[in-house]
């Protein structure tokens, strides 16, 4: 038995479906000797003189200058995290130093200000400290590294 194979030709529905110079299901391309080319859009019931293609066009580059606006905006944000985040891990390591170096000199200026700190809760406290510092770390990574791909993107949509 013989298959037969049919072809089926479509029009895109829309402006944004088309490829090159094609126009969407229910327009049309038309010359006229006196008027010269004009486009008939048979769902509206309307022919104008401006090719359509255009005013398309003219929308596509308005909604992209508008998302590139609210993509810079987006990027300053992210930017302005970062810095916070990368002050507070100096600010964090910073007071880890400050710590290291009280408890380091406590331990050497004799018995009577030793006992005033506990080793367990000094070992406790660096533990937490060390973790805080180690998240901070991470998420500071995590937001530099969607720092650059928004970057990468607002480059992008600028060309």
């Amino acid at each position: 038995m013989k298959e037969v194979m049919t072809f089926r030709i479509t029009k895109p529905l829309t402006f944004a479906d088309c490829v090159g110079d094609e126009l969407p299901l229910g327009w049309e391309e038309v010359y006229d000797q006196q008027v010269g080319v004009y486009y008939i859009d048979h769902i509206n019931k309307n022919t104008q003189i401006e090719n359509p293609r255009t005013r398309w066009r003219q929308e596509q580059e308005r909604m992209l200058k508008e998302y590139l606006v609210v993509a810079q905006e987006a990027l300053q944000a992210k930017k302005e995290v970062y810095l916070v985040k990368q002050q507070r891990l100096e600010l964090l390591q910073q007071e880890m130093l400050m710590f290291h170096q009280r408890h380091a000199d406590s331990g050497l200026s004799g018995s009577s200000s030793s006992s005033k700190y506990d080793p367990d809760q000094i070992k406790v406290e660096v533990a937490c400290r060390r973790e805080r510092l180690s998240r901070l770390k991470q998420e500071l990574a995590q937001v530099k590294q969607e720092l650059q791909h928004n970057e990468m993107g607002v480059e992008t949509l600028q060309e």
